[in-house]
């Protein structure tokens, strides 16, 4: 999985809301006064200051958010649907106005959807923005000092950070970018690297045993699943999307494929996506689907034979240069066969399958896309957005309920969690069977950490936060 760049940013940019390393939403840049359901004031911290010394000002914050906004070139605008404006309203005060109560706006503020960068210094910048010419401009504990593409991004710490709350241990901060297993586990081992998240579950079993460091295995809201790639083609008949539910022994998967670094998952959403203190009530509805969902090879035969498959390839792509993805196809396309079902396996260049995720075109003969997913934080309501309602880039298969579209609008419109909490369930009880998406496993956020140091935030709320800030000297 790619998170790389995100991780950096958090860094560099500050949002205007914060997370911590619970997935709670803080003050970052500002805090948010509430008005009403539809309006919301957030007022700039008078110390938030650029790298170069200036100000943080509203008409940055501004910017930065219709930045983000803009449908055609953010990748982010689904959190700003309800947005009506926004607008400077004070010497250190934006005004944001929603045409509809929008519970996920509020969250998407502290996640890189709300992150701000100097408008002057980005209008002079152009397409530079972010790359490795044009750089950054933004206010966090960490400055961007180099960047040689492909291969590492230096910074150094921002010794005039305005928050005393968060100042860097560490001076500097080198990320490497390595994509061979065997070459990040004999780094880490060696004390070249001094840490690493995200690690790949083929590394886990040396880098538990090793005396170099320690390895975490901590909350996440990633997994692992299988898309269904189109609307029509063999997986149009949802009796076979059900028989390959039960197809697959996940228990087998998360010990044997990732080394106990997941667990089993069955239902579109991951546990930790649900908010915290509405676990038991997601819990009763996802043992339902477990129990549904279990391993059971006899029935999922029954199930195909009973189905419209006539033995056509059923194509699933999946990323190639990764052992662990390729390794969990391989076992998938075997369980598959078990039951009748002819899966043929194709890898895809990262850059394509990377589109094929988003670009119909890239898509096309392909059934199946096995992948990895992350929403930002503990809201169900981020990935159920993305994949189920009507025209949005991850409904590969047209999936349109007007009931589900109901439910969920009506739960991202209400600010009661108890009540999201309901109305999402009730949706869930329609739109699980339709079995759109086949969920494997949930991940873990997977980090170590060398001996010298400590500090790490080991949840993946780390993919939101300056993470680097926080890790300093174990003496």
């Amino acid at each position: 999985m790619n998170y790389s760049s995100g991780q950096v940013v958090r860094n560099m940019c500050e949002s205007v809301l914060a997370m911590d390393p619970e997935f709670g939403i803080t003050s970052g840049l500002a805090s948010v006064d509430q008005r009403s359901p539809t309006e919301l004031v957030l007022t700039i911290d008078e110390n938030a200051k650029f790298w170069d010394g200036t100000p943080v000002t509203p008409d940055d914050v501004v910017y930065s958010l219709n930045r983000s906004a803009d449908p055609t070139d953010s990748v982010v605008s689904f959190a700003f649907v309800s947005l009506e404006s926004v607008s400077a309203t004070g010497p250190n005060e934006v005004t944001v106005r929603l045409t509809e109560p929008d519970s996920m706006f509020m969250q998407s503020m502290a996640t890189i959807s709300g992150a701000v960068i100097k408008k002057e210094w980005a209008e002079a910048a152009g397409d530079g923005v972010g790359t490795p010419e044009g750089g950054l401009m933004c206010s966090g504990p960490f400055e961007l000092q180099s960047w040689d593409s492909g291969s590492r991004i230096t910074m150094v710490r921002n010794d005039a950070y305005w928050n005393p709350e968060l100042r860097p241990f560490a001076s500097e901060v080198e990320f490497r970018f390595v994509t061979d297993a065997s070459a990040v586990t004999q780094a880490l081992q060696a004390g070249e690297i001094d840490g690493a998240y995200e690690l790949p579950a083929s590394v886990v079993p040396s880098l538990r045993t090793t005396d170099a460091g320690q390895l975490t295995l901590g909350p996440s809201t990633q997994g692992v699943n299988i898309a269904v790639a189109r609307p029509d083609g063999p997986l149009a008949d949802v009796a076979i999307r059900e028989a390959l539910q039960r197809a697959i022994d996940r228990d087998a998967l998360s010990s044997s494929v990732f080394n106990g670094a997941a667990q089993p998952n069955y239902t579109h959403l991951t546990s930790t996506t649900w908010p915290n203190s509405e676990r038991d009530a997601y819990q009763v509805l996802y043992d339902q689907f477990a129990e549904e969902r279990a391993f059971d090879v006899e029935e999922a035969k029954t199930m195909v034979e009973n189905s419209s498959y006539d033995g056509s390839p059923i194509v699933m792509v999946t990323r190639a240069g990764d052992d662990v993805m390729s390794r969990l196809a391989q076992l998938v396309q075997q369980q598959a066969k078990s039951i009748g079902l002819n899966v043929e396996v194709q890898v895809m260049q990262p850059l394509i399958f990377a589109q094929a995720q988003y670009d119909p075109s890239a898509r096309v003969g392909v059934d199946l896309i096995l992948s990895t997913s992350f929403n930002s934080g503990q809201n169900p309501l981020e990935p159920l957005g993305f994949d189920l309602l009507p025209g949005e880039s991850y409904n590969y298969t047209n999936f349109d309920n007007p009931e589900v579209t109901r439910l969920l609008s009506e739960a991202r419109a209400s600010d009661d969690l108890t009540k999201q909490t309901e109305l999402i369930l009730e949706a869930q009880k329609i739109y699980e069977p339709d079995s759109s998406v086949i969920s494997l496993v949930n991940t873990y956020t997977t980090t170590f950490v060398n001996k010298r140091l400590t500090g790490a935030v080991t949840s993946f709320a780390y993919w939101s936060m300056p993470q680097m800030a926080y890790i300093g000297s174990a003496s």
